[in-house]
């Protein structure tokens, strides 16, 4: 019986692939590797930030406003100092990220009636810690002038015998009720992982045989070459998609982050993700003429983009006009949305049909991209 041309070329490069320690590596090793450094190092959670407190007031008053930050999750007050000088050397030595200075009359200002200002000193270095850290400081701040302002309230209000309505805010928060960063980083790792090792496992697949001299042989062969591409992909293509898998289990023991959505609807967008990034990977393969030269060609169009210009650590509204246009091609931009509504909302397709039609039509266009460059080198 006559085997099929094109499940000789995957047994073939199945048999490579199984010979291949460096492509285990990539499939195996490096994905999990990445999960774990990126989310363990990624968090957008700022909590017990060191503190250094000048009190110059000591009273009760100031005892009070300083428990709120003592009992706060977010800080953790370290030392007490004297003197403005010690305060200034604990943020320059980096003992403390946030230094609180209450003035000498904080107390008396207060039961005057009168406005008491607190000095924040914050490093700035870090721009991220410091920003959030002053939006936490100054809701502190702003809780406890309204816990006074209500005690003084309540007694204007006893005094004239007066019911006054009161308005309580209840905040709810969907899908990731308790603000865990690792949550909302975790979809977006699985998208850029796949990106990358998608493009790299696919790019070599050509170039391979053109170092090794062996391209003659298979193009002399009476293979056709859409079946040469196909069959030099397929195995490409179950590796990433296994790998595609063993992340996402991988991802639910290591951190907790489950789907909230449609399982199915999930492996069905990352199939067409998956077809778009290997078809990338094999364009690499066609315009390259080395293995190296095409992993540092696969690695810097598929990292630096899925990384930078995805949404993936940078919010994308954020960015200048220019770099928002250059965003609106990159494939991993679109696979987080789908993936942070099917983990974190449980949406369905009616929610992201635009970006799976995006997915598939940049799939189709690498695929007849790198099929016309596979072509012009055949011929």
């Amino acid at each position: 019986m006559r085997r099929s041309p094109l499940a000789a070329i995957a047994r073939k490069e199945f048999i490579q692939i199984r010979r291949d320690k460096a492509t285990i590596y990539m499939v195996f090793i490096f994905p999990v590797m990445m999960l774990i450094l990126y989310g363990f190092g990624i968090r957008y959670d700022v909590k017990s930030v060191p503190t250094t407190v000048f009190d110059q007031d000591g009273g009760h008053e100031s005892r009070q406003y300083l428990e709120r930050f003592s009992n706060s999750p977010y800080f953790n007050v370290k030392q007490y100092v004297h003197s403005y000088a010690g305060l200034q050397r604990g943020i320059d030595r980096g003992e403390a990220r946030i230094g609180i200075v209450i003035p000498p009359d904080f107390g008396a200002r207060l039961s005057s009636n009168r406005e008491a200002a607190v000095q924040m000193i914050v490093d700035g270095a870090d721009n991220n810690t410091a920003t959030i850290a002053m939006g936490y400081a100054s809701a502190i701040t702003r809780e406890y002038s309204s816990a006074i302002m209500l005690r003084q309230l309540e007694g204007v209000v006893r005094r004239m015998n007066l019911s006054v309505p009161a308005i309580e805010a209840a905040p709810r928060i969907w899908f990731n009720p308790d603000l865990e960063s690792v949550q909302f980083v975790v979809p977006g790792i699985i998208a850029v992982i796949m990106m990358i090792v998608g493009t790299v496992l696919t790019a070599v697949t050509i170039v391979k045989e053109k170092e090794q001299g062996t391209i003659e042989q298979i193009v002399s062969s009476p293979i056709k070459r859409y079946e040469l591409m196909i069959g030099k992909v397929m195995p490409y293509a179950a590796l990433a998609y296994l790998d595609f898998l063993l992340i996402v289990v991988a991802s639910y023991f290591l951190f907790g982050v489950h789907i909230k959505g449609s399982l199915s609807l999930l492996l069905i967008t990352a199939f067409f993700y998956l077809f778009g990034v290997l078809g990338m990977g094999v364009l690499v393969s066609t315009i390259t003429q080395t293995q190296i030269a095409a992993m540092f060609t696969a690695i810097m169009v598929s990292m630096l983009p899925s990384i930078l210009l995805s949404g993936f650590i940078f919010p994308i509204r954020q960015m200048p006009r220019l770099l928002q246009a250059i965003t609106l091609v990159v494939p991993a931009r679109y696979f987080i949305g789908i993936l942070r509504d099917i983990y974190l909302k449980g949406l369905g397709l009616e929610s992201f049909w635009r970006e799976v039609v995006y997915i598939m039509a940049f799939g189709f266009a690498m695929i007849a991209l790198a099929a016309s460059r596979f072509r012009k080198r055949l011929d």
